[in-house]
């Protein structure tokens, strides 16, 4: 019903998860980055998966290492229906303001590790609606749940009759090779009071399992949103005082990536730098959160 795939981001394993879905008809739910569009093609060819048989590609928000791959992958899949928020259309069809805004961001050298996203046929782009249902046939229905916060065009779904739902970046991350529950805030249109009205809007659900693109399967749903919510406003204090205090973005981040290693036994040198990539774009899109 649901298999995972990891996109080895960066070739990195255990980073960024996609997930496909299976009833009569599949659904792929996220796709990393463009780099990682031959890892997730040669992974299906393993299973001996039909290209004519990838019925939808479901970026959960348009942000690089969710969508990065999108456009090389409908290329291939040609018959796949590609949904997406309407906030989040215009930048799958031109991603060019996309790749500018996240080059500022993450610098030239990231950039070409996370490859170009290349556009998609505006006819081949569908809005998803809070509250559509794709049904995959075999009683696998997907649930569009329009969750922002993390970013303005971010949507979830839930497995109808699972009380599983694939969460995008709506409920925080937590990677196996640095297992501490951290936000993911990044600018810039991360708002902490949207984020912490979508985390409700799934608890309402009676959620028991998460499947995460940061990274994997996550069966213990309620406390993973109330450690969520703890980490956002412990996140939202600190960083605050910090910024009070005159501290420099790279200064904020380092302190936080430190204390995310103290807790975990390790030295702050230990951090790998997809963490430490994290801890920056949080930080940064929580300074933003308060200028505005």
């Amino acid at each position: 019903m649901v298999s995972i795939i990891d996109t080895r981001a960066l070739g990195t394993p255990m980073v960024v998860a996609a997930f496909l879905v299976t009833g009569k008809e599949t659904a792929l739910v996220d796709m990393g980055y463009q780099s990682s569009a031959e890892t997730i093609m040669g992974d299906l060819a393993k299973d001996g998966f039909d290209p004519d048989h990838l019925d939808y590609l479901l970026p959960t928000h348009v942000h690089l290492d969710h969508s990065g791959s999108l456009g090389t992958l409908a290329k291939t899949f040609t018959n796949a229906s590609i949904r997406v928020h309407p906030k989040g259309e215009r930048h799958l069809a031109d991603p060019s303001t996309l790749w500018k805004g996240a080059g500022e961001l993450f610098g030239e050298e990231l950039m070409r590790k996370f490859g170009r996203p290349q556009p998609v046929d505006r006819k081949r782009l569908k809005s998803a609606a809070d509250g559509d249902v794709i049904d995959l046939g075999d009683g696998i229905r997907l649930r569009t749940i329009w969750t922002p916060g993390h970013a303005s065009h971010h949507l979830s779904y839930e497995l109808e009759g699972h009380r599983a739902f694939f969460t995008g970046d709506a409920v925080g991350v937590c990677f196996p090779g640095f297992p501490l529950l951290t936000p993911t805030t990044p600018p810039t249109s991360f708002n902490l009071e949207q984020t912490l009205q979508s985390l409700e809007l799934i608890r309402a659900s009676s959620p028991l399992d998460f499947y995460t693109p940061h990274y994997g399967f996550v069966g213990n749903a309620t406390q993973w949103i109330n450690e969520n919510v703890e980490s956002l406003h412990r996140w939202k204090s600190s960083i605050k005082e910090m910024m009070m205090k005159g501290f420099s973005a790279e200064q904020i981040s380092n302190a936080l990536t430190d204390d995310v290693c103290s807790k975990l036994g390790r030295a702050g040198s230990d951090a790998p730098d997809y963490f430490r990539s994290l801890v920056k774009t949080s930080v940064l899109g929580f300074l933003r959160y308060f200028e505005e």
